[in-house]
């Protein structure tokens, strides 16, 4: 890709969607009419240079003034959002996490309700510190922006960057919309893994058989799974929880697919779906006084309980199988282009 097409690129993708096409088309004509008919690359980058960075060049394109932050550090201004959000984010529900286990009380209620009252904390938590985040950004751009007259602006805790010239151009990684692996992927990948790993490690506590509790909510009975026979499984799966983690950093770091990347993710599908099978396939696998407790309750035999469980078990096996593989693939596929 030419220096023109990167140079309208780096300014359209600062835009409204809405207004980018025409954009694009308008900042062509006016950069052909400015170059001379036999032109080389020299003449390309004078001209850019002329027009200015990319950065100015897009704020001039907007109908919305941006008078509380000034087009000079508007885009380190949302650069700095965009990386400070998503950890706040992720901090505040780790946080959390950590506080309702060593909170919690078994006494106090079942399982279940305690996560619902940590879920509802949690969302309150993360809007209450997006709102400060934000805030307290935004105040020391202000403060910044205005304290630094017509001097170079320099941003704490960000690398300065010197004046921007038309090499810059050189640098810039063009990455398909298709090919990307956007910032909201990653934060969910963390948040998987996170529920994953406190339902694993709670499974005996979590997932069983609840009754309503004379006092409202839950209570907790049994636990439909044999925590022994999941535990047994500890090692490998505490491995993957690793390498899941570390692959999510990776993918944050790299910020597209790559083929690399697409086999790292393939094997560790595949080494879970694999756990995932002898776990299930194990005799005592399920919580053996959960059987004829379900059978009481549903008026039905031990061993037509057992066969249901069965069915669960495979339909959960292949439809574990059936999204792996379609995670696999579209690793593959989107790492290709």
């Amino acid at each position: 890709m030419n220096l023109i097409d990167v140079y309208i690129h780096e300014v359209t993708r600062r835009i409204r969607k809405e207004k980018r096409d025409e954009t694009s088309l308008e900042l062509r004509s006016t950069i052909e009419n400015m170059l001379p008919e036999d032109y080389s690359e020299s003449d390309i980058k004078e001209v850019l240079k002329k027009l200015g960075s990319p950065v100015e060049v897009a704020a001039s394109y907007q109908n919305t003034p941006r008078l509380l932050i000034g087009p000079k550090v508007f885009d380190t201004y949302i650069r700095t959002i965009k990386l400070v959000i998503p950890w706040a984010i992720i901090i505040t529900v780790i946080v959390q996490m950590i506080e309702s286990i060593v909170l919690y009380n078994e006494e106090g209620g079942a399982l279940l309700s305690a996560i619902i009252n940590t879920i509802s904390l949690t969302i309150a938590h993360i809007i209450s510190v997006i709102i400060y985040v934000l805030f307290w950004i935004t105040v020391t751009f202000i403060v910044i922006e205005r304290s630094s007259g017509e001097n170079n602006i320099r941003i704490p805790l960000l690398k300065d960057h010197p004046d921007w010239t038309p090499d810059d151009l050189t640098t810039v990684k063009i990455i398909p919309k298709e090919k990307t692996i956007s910032l909201n992927d990653n934060i969910l990948s963390f948040l998987g893994i996170a529920i994953f790993s406190f339902v694993y490690f709670n499974a005996h506590h979590l997932i069983g058989i609840y009754t309503s509790h004379n006092k409202g909510g839950f209570k907790f009975i049994m636990p439909i799974f044999n925590q022994e026979v999941l535990l047994s499984f500890a090692p490998i799966i505490l491995i993957c929880i690793v390498l899941s983690v570390a692959l999510t950093l990776w993918k944050l770091k790299e910020g597209q697919w790559t083929m690399l990347i697409a086999v790292v993710n393939a094997l560790l599908q595949c080494t879970g779906i694999i756990v995932f099978i002898l776990m299930a396939i194990q005799p005592d696998f399920i919580h053996s006084p959960a059987v004829p407790y379900i059978a009481a309750i549903t008026e039905t035999t031990s061993a037509k309980i057992l066969v249901a469980i069965d069915r669960i078990l495979f339909v959960s096996i292949a439809i574990t199988i059936v999204a792996n593989a379609y995670d696999i693939y579209s690793g593959f596929k989107k790492a290709r282009i």
